[in-house]
């Protein structure tokens, strides 16, 4: 008696090969629903990164105004909350809209993380003395309601 090659014989061969299969494609299943998050979620998440990024240089911009920034901790802080705006930026540029609707909420998330990166490069030039420290806090905190707002209104 010989083996039988049919669905059988492979089963014996590769018992664990119908989990394995199955396995692959649920993950593949799952790349793909994640890459495809509502416009409105993805909006949400770079407003957060952004206003993130403007909570810390504000932070940063207190500490230098108080005197208790150490040496280039300051300027490390508002490079990095520029990279974080920028690519929030990013995120918000390469997005697909379908809709006025979704064209009005991109706009409005790009402009407020424009006004987030020039908060940070006012605190940035506060440090050198080219714009008053209060003006830029200012900018920052409105900066960071301005991406709050959008924040609380997608998660709502």
């Amino acid at each position: 008696m010989g083996l039988r090659i049919g669905h059988g014989a492979r089963s014996a061969r590769w018992p664990g090969r119908r989990r394995i299969t199955t396995a692959l494609v649920m993950g593949a299943c799952a790349l793909v629903l994640a890459g495809c998050a509502p416009l409105s979620q993805t909006m949400t998440d770079a407003a957060a990164q952004g206003r993130s990024a403007v909570e810390t240089a504000s932070l940063a911009l207190e500490l230098e105004q108080h005197g208790r920034a150490l040496f280039g901790v300051s300027a490390t802080a508002f490079d990095d909350a520029e990279r974080e705006l920028s690519d929030a930026a990013r995120t918000v540029s390469e997005a697909d809209v379908a809709t006025d609707e979704e064209r009005t909420l991109r706009a409005e998330t790009r402009d407020a993380i424009r006004a987030g990166l020039d908060a940070v490069d006012a605190a940035r030039e506060s440090m050198q003395g080219l714009v008053d420290a209060d003006a830029a806090a200012d900018a920052l905190e409105a900066a960071s309601a301005r991406l709050n707002a959008l924040v609380q209104a997608g998660e709502g």
